[in-house]
């Protein structure tokens, strides 16, 4: 007798009926998508926390002048894209620099700043 599901996806499909095989595929098509979603959110938790170990290296002063994509801003502040530039437009948070036509990046000087006022 099986004990997990995946246990009965391993078993042979000739002694299980359609319905069955049917129901399985889409639990493993749920699973998958969760697990995706896990792996997503575990690595910007660690893209965040990379940015972080990046300022307590000895080279501070070069930290301070990095520039920070809209990705690595929305993990670092947790807000998401329409949050950050609703926060913009209410002078509520740093505006971006524009780097090119389309491009721009944010401060990480002004981010850290922004999120010291937040926390107190």
């Amino acid at each position: 007798m099986p004990l997990n599901m995946l246990d009965r996806l391993c078993l042979d499909s000739g002694t299980r009926t359609i319905g069955e095989l049917m129901q399985e595929r889409e639990w493993a098509v749920w699973e998958i998508r969760r697990l995706r979603i896990d792996v997503g959110r575990l690595s910007r938790t660690a893209q965040a926390g990379r940015i972080y170990e990046d300022m307590d290296s000895t080279n501070a002063v070069p930290q301070a002048q990095r520039l920070l994509r809209l990705a690595e801003v929305s993990t670092m502040v947790g807000l998401r894209r329409s949050a950050i530039y609703k926060y913009i437009s209410e002078g509520r948070f740093p505006a971006p620099v524009k780097i090119g036509i389309r491009g721009v990046r944010w401060k990480l000087s002004e981010v850290l700043a922004w999120q010291a006022t937040i926390s107190r």
